[in-house]
């Protein structure tokens, strides 16, 4: 590989997925010995050691997901020394995206407008995402034989990129849905409580139609935001138990659509008495041998987390307890529908009582613009122009050269 990058010099050598090869020698996670892998990274290292710049113009680029378990050896100067994180996109970079895909889409929409509402319906999204959104929007219309992709068309794409494909195999039917928990009064709690907490999230729509893993699913808004308040994440938790006590209220009982929830409450913790302190816990794939603090401070954490999660179940309880005749509401007009959306529970349960942002114009505001600014350095808008030069003569070479071959 590197033989023939020095042959094709100047090049770029990319490596995707470098973490494949180039995790750390003599972690823990690398028991029984790894040689073959081992003795790759380190002729890696060589090869990279051996380019000079007199030698050949050879500029190699390395992508991973975790950087994290990647050696040490690789970062130091001369090597992979300058590290460039790539977040997902905010909601400007999700817009700017979606133009780009929706360029080749047939469709009577505004396309600016469009990418706007789609940015702010798709929070979280990586490009990939977006990408995939504007192929499954174009794959639903011409499966249902429209003559352009429409706005129902993009809302059906974004739920399937979501939650998953829907299950028409395993609806419901009318006896069930008037009997389980999980399709109204599991997911009317979540919206319901969410609805009524400060710090909780935008509601976008509540489903009970089967999708991917799940009986139903409701779609949120979160603003693009990296750090986040005690209160922010006490109101979230809140918000997750919604379902699990409204199948208190209601039932008397709780099912198994709890569980997930409460695996999501103790990913956050801020504990008076534990949070000036973080501790590492292994990633998925990794073994654990030992807990990075004492059996006594195990012991206190787990009493914390039991007050924090105690303290918000009692919490929305009373929230839920004086919203009983709103949940019903809410859950009559679910089974009637199986999708409500937010202005269903405006109607239903009146405006919500804290300020909201849920459009593309609100989130934007104060940020110095409509859009991402995606102009170059001035050192580099020379070479867009050769580029687009480039393109421009090879099109037209395509060009002729189509017109000869008509001609022959």
């Amino acid at each position: 590989m590197f033989e023939m990058a020095r042959k094709k010099s100047p090049c770029i050598l990319f490596i995707d997925e470098i973490d494949a090869i180039g995790k750390k020698r003599g972690g823990r996670s690398s028991i029984g010995g790894h040689s073959e892998q081992e003795n790759t990274l380190n002729q890696l290292l060589v090869e990279m050691d051996g380019f000079s710049t007199e030698e050949a113009n050879v500029v190699v680029i390395a992508a991973t997901n975790r950087s994290d378990v990647l050696d040490p050896a690789l970062m130091r100067p001369g090597r992979f020394d300058r590290q460039i994180f790539i977040p997902v996109p905010d909601i400007k970079g999700r817009a700017s995206i979606f133009r780009v895909h929706l360029k080749p889409i047939k469709t009577s929409l505004d396309k600016v407008e469009l990418s706007r509402k789609l940015a702010a319906h798709t929070p979280g999204f990586s490009g990939a995402d977006v990408a995939n959104v504007c192929n499954e929007a174009a794959l639903i219309a011409a499966r249902d034989a429209h003559d352009e992709v429409t706005a129902k068309d993009f809302e059906k794409a974004i739920e399937r990129v979501v939650a998953g494909m829907e299950k028409k195999s395993q609806v419901l039917q009318p006896d069930e849905k008037r009997q389980s928990p999980t399709t109204k009064v599991f997911s009317t709690g979540h919206a319901v409580a969410g609805w009524f907490l400060e710090f909780a999230d935008p509601l976008l729509k509540v489903s009970i139609i089967p999708r991917g893993k799940g009986l139903g699913y409701a779609q949120y808004m979160p603003k693009d935001q990296y750090l986040y308040s005690k209160e922010q994440l006490l109101d979230r938790i809140c918000m997750t138990l919604g379902g699990r006590v409204s199948e208190e209220i209601f039932f008397g009982r709780i099912t198994t659509g709890a569980q997930d929830d409460l695996q999501k409450i103790v990913k956050f913790g801020m504990s008076e008495k534990v949070d000036p302190i973080s501790f590492d816990t292994s990633q998925p794939g990794e073994m654990a041998f030992d807990k990075p603090y004492s059996e006594a401070t195990a012991q206190l954490i787990d009493q914390e987390v039991r007050d924090m999660v105690g303290n918000a179940l009692r919490r929305t309880r009373d929230l839920l307890m004086s919203k009983v005749d709103l949940i019903e509401k809410v859950a009559l007009r679910l089974l009637e529908k199986e999708v409500i959306a937010r202005e269903d529970m405006i109607e239903l349960l009146g405006p919500r009582p804290f300020p909201e942002k849920h459009t593309y114009e609100e989130f934007v505001a104060g940020t110095g613009g409509m859009d991402e600014d995606t102009s170059l350095p001035k050192g580099l808008e020379s070479w867009n122009k050769e580029m687009e030069t480039d393109e421009k003569k090879s099109g037209n070479k395509k060009e002729e050269e189509e017109k000869a071959a008509n001609k022959n």
